[in-house]
């Protein structure tokens, strides 16, 4: 089965881009508590980044995407996405403390984070029937994803008390 769209590529996209935001707040932080929870994040979305290339090159006509290609496909979520994760990423760059990054990291991943689950959902169901690895892999990555809140949560605590 190959996809029409490039769903997967350009959720590859955003997993990269949020790969290298949790780079840079582990470079601001020299609490270890905070460092190792970051990382926990860090080495998810890694892995997820890697199982969405995969899956591109597996599932898809075009595995080569900008992200203006992807944010005409998937719509505004993806927009918002990565226009968070860079104002984010340029706040931390200009000062912004690892507690407050954590805080608007948390809000995406109870706002759009939302609509990021349910492009994976839609993808879910176009492998569901057809392919069993790619159904438990998506499903797996929406695990990871539910629990990176709990992550930040911890990560804010930690922070604050340090």
């Amino acid at each position: 089965m190959v996809l029409a769209d490039s769903s997967f590529a350009c959720l590859a996209l955003l997993e990269d881009e949020t790969f290298q935001l949790f780079e840079l707040l582990m470079q601001r932080t020299d609490d270890v508590q905070v460092n190792l929870l970051l990382d926990v994040i860090l080495q998810e979305t890694r892995k997820h980044r890697e199982l969405l290339r995969h899956l591109s090159r597996v599932f898809e006509t075009d595995s080569a995407v900008s992200s203006f290609e992807c944010g005409s496909q998937l719509g505004e979520f993806f927009r918002t996405a990565l226009a968070l994760i860079h104002s984010v990423k340029d706040e931390v760059l200009h000062g912004m403390s690892v507690v407050e990054a954590a805080k608007k990291l948390i809000s995406f991943e109870e706002g759009v984070g939302e609509e990021y689950l349910t492009a994976i959902h839609a993808n879910i169901k176009l492998t569901a029937e057809t392919n069993p690895a790619t159904l438990r892999i998506l499903q797996s990555i929406v695990q990871d994803e539910e629990g990176h809140s709990e992550l930040l949560r911890l990560v804010i605590q930690m922070a604050s008390n340090s």
